[in-house]
Order: structure tokens, then C-alpha cells, then sequence
């Protein structure tokens, strides 16, 4: 596997992802989970935290989506002004 980053190259162009290539019709760039806009399959609105073993996991009770999988306190500053409907 990947054992350390030994170099980063910038670009003007957003590089293709396994996500976007896989599903381009389904997943972004960004590939964020965003509660306000749903999948083309799906609502991200809630989400089901997988906890717990066995049966109980696939029965879990929803809970709503947090923006950033709950990381945005540190994170929605890498987001500002850009439009997260759009850039998904």
C-alpha cells in the first residue's frame, strides 16, 4: 500500500476520481455528503450509524446527516463561496 505522499502536482483542472468515474452521474468532484441535496438514488438527509454487531446494525434508528459528516466546525472554511448543490 501507500506508504507515504512523495509528491503533490497542481493543476487548473479538476482530475477525474474512481468516485466520478465510476458513477459520474451520482458523485462530484468533491464527493461531500450534502443533507440538502439528495443522490440520484437516494436521501442524504439521514443516515443509519453502523454500531453495535450483528442484526442490530442493519436496524439501527436514522439520525439526521450532519453537513460534513459532522466535521464542519473544522471544514466548511474550505468550502466558503462555493455552491455545494452544484459542487457536490
Amino acid at each position: 500500500g501507500i506508504k507515504s505522499i512523495t509528491r503533490i502536482r497542481l493543476t487548473d483542472r479538476m482530475p477525474p476520481t474512481s468516485w466520478n468515474r465510476s458513477a459520474p452521474g451520482e458523485y462530484g468532484f468533491y464527493a461531500n455528503v450534502n443533507p440538502a441535496v439528495d443522490h440520484p438514488r437516494w436521501s442524504q438527509a439521514s443516515e443509519r450509524r453502523l454500531s453495535g454487531s450483528g442484526a442490530s446494525r442493519l436496524f439501527a434508528s436514522r439520525i439526521d446527516t450532519l453537513p460534513f459528516n459532522g466535521y464542519a466546525e473544522q471544514v466548511a472554511s474550505l468550502y466558503a463561496n462555493m455552491d455545494l448543490r452544484r459542487y457536490f
